[in-house]
């Protein structure tokens, strides 16, 4: 199956993946039109005297070159022609060349288009697209939907920027063709491409440590796409053979099929400057599997607070002087006002966890708690510590429940994007059930004789075995089951967790308690 290849190839790195987004990106969720289709529409939209075909010809089709024409002709009438008079009071400050202008105008369109495409597919893949757990993303599009769909990452636009500032390489977006929030920094003329190709070496060595430590997906490129040709090339120029060899499996192209079909990823290689490169080719229709995929790709911090923490370190280390203090917390609410602490070393619970010490919290903890409770912070429980608990039964619906996190059916909201919750960790806990709690097939078949021999957990209780308690209770009716004396019989008992040959049924009838008391499966 595509997801599990996928998933196996992705694990294979110790670094999460990052992005390189490009037009097809754009077109597939706002609906914005090809850089050709662009230059034609902006092209009407500005009232040249002339047909689009007339600046196409007169640049050999290099559109580039097209853009520098329109540019030039543009630039006159922005300046002087009143339908132009608002952009003037907006943009007039701003302008530095003859091409401002048609910048501005490029900029204001791509920024009118805001409303994402609607459709089924595309709104299950934006709402896994925001879970995805990625170190960045580097992208040649214009618009600022990737900035809306990952808020807490920081913003690099243009080469400018990129060279001159310290990069974490997590938590952040580069813009390597400029934005259309800062319309001066569009590469798009003739004038941009040379003045971007003769820097491109110093962004190729910026992005080099990228290349080589972190898986790259490349979304919405063709293969022969002139701009990743181009950054390859000048990444590969940085690089001994020894060394690209290291790239090999790291480069993976999405390549979209317009026909609805199955997922497939396969071996290719792309040959760049004589050098032949392996990389792995996903051939899809919808990229459900891949961002489903990503979304559970699992990440222990939220993204802001390992830039903000990485930064930190970088200042502490390269300066005698640092700017930052060492400061030690163990509350992660500290941490979410790291205005007030510059070096954090080491991230805890202590106030609300300490009587579990250092070790953390453990399933067993967990179990634990269910019955006999800690009053320890359930939203923290919910989200930091039940998503990464490793086990087959895991009580989790008290801590869910009491953090807000369930709906009146007992279930996590598939889109709820007011947690961090894995899409498969949603999946996990929504498809608890009754039959979950089960024993095996052989003492299901005695259901029937179960409920006629009990009319109540404690007729069982006092006259089966231990062995007995255990895989009989899951199946005697709900209503046969009284929530009070279960957990007294679980409280009295709690040593069976320990029990080599009881420990799981016993664990098992906890998460069943667990499931009948804070969801509505009980009458």
């Amino acid at each position: 199956m595509f997801a599990n290849q996928f998933k196996q190839h992705i694990s294979k790195f110790s670094t999460s993946p990052f992005l390189f987004v490009g037009s097809g990106f754009s077109r597939r969720y706002l609906g914005l039109p090809t850089w050709e289709l662009l230059l034609m529409e902006i092209c009407k939209d500005l009232k040249l005297n002339k047909p689009y075909n007339f600046y196409k010809s007169n640049a050999d089709s290099k559109l580039p070159k097209v853009a520098s024409i329109i540019g030039q002709d543009f630039n006159e009438i922005w300046w002087s022609s009143p339908e132009f008079e608002e952009s003037r009071t907006h943009f007039a400050s701003l302008a530095e060349t003859k091409f401002s202008p048609l910048k501005f105008e490029v900029a204001k369109m791509i920024n009118s288009k805001i409303e994402l495409v609607q459709n089924e597919t595309i709104d299950k893949e934006l709402k896994l697209l925001k879970k995805i757990n990625i170190d960045g993303v580097i992208t040649t599009n214009w618009d600022q939907l990737l900035e809306r769909t990952f808020p807490d990452f920081n913003k690099f636009i243009g080469q400018e920027e990129l060279i001159f500032s310290e990069l974490y390489s997590i938590g952040e977006i580069y813009k390597i063709h400029g934005c259309s929030s800062k319309p001066n920094s569009l590469v798009i003329t003739e004038e941009d491409y040379l003045n971007y190709e003769e820097r491109n070496a110093y962004l190729a060595a910026k992005l080099l440590t990228i290349f080589i430590e972190n898986p790259i997906i490349f979304i919405g490129y063709s293969l022969d796409d002139k701009n990743i040709q181009s950054i390859l090339k000048s990444i590969i120029k940085c690089l001994t053979k020894e060394k690209v060899e290291k790239l090999k499996d790291r480069l993976i192209f999405c390549q979209w099929n317009p026909e609805p079909i199955e997922p497939t990823i396969i071996d290719s290689t792309l040959l760049i400057s004589d050098t032949v490169i392996p990389i792995k080719l996903i051939i899809l229709h919808d990229f459900i599997d891949i961002f489903t995929v990503l979304a559970n790709n699992k990440r222990k911090l939220p993204i802001k607070i390992l830039r903000q923490m990485k930064g930190m370190v970088y200042d502490f280390v390269k300066s005698n002087t640092s700017k930052s203090k060492i400061y030690v917390t163990d509350n992660l609410e500290d941490i979410e006002k790291l205005h007030n602490a510059e070096f954090v070393y080491g991230v805890g619970l202590k106030d609300k966890f300490a009587e579990v010490g250092i070790k953390g919290i453990e399933l067993k903890d967990i179990l634990t708690d269910t019955i006999n409770s800690r009053e320890w912070d359930p939203s923290k429980i919910s989200q930091l510590c039940l998503p990464y608990l490793n086990g087959k039964y895991i009580p989790y619906f008290k801590h869910l429940k009491n953090a807000g996190f369930l709906n009146e059916n007992g279930k996590i909201d598939e889109d709820n994007e007011i947690t961090e919750f894995s899409p498969g960790f949603i999946k996990k806990v929504n498809e608890v059930q009754i039959e979950s709690f089960y024993p095996s097939a052989s003492y299901i078949r005695k259901k029937e004789e179960i409920n006629i021999t009990y009319q109540s957990f404690n007729e069982l209780k006092a006259t089966a075995n231990q062995l007995h308690i255990l895989f009989y209770t899951p199946l005697l009716l709900v209503e046969k089951i009284n929530l009070e004396d279960l957990k007294q019989y679980l409280e009295e008992n709690i040593e069976l967790l320990n029990n080599s040959s009881m420990g799981t049924h016993f664990r098992k009838l906890i998460c069943l308690y667990d499931y009948l008391t804070h969801t509505n499966n009980h009458s």
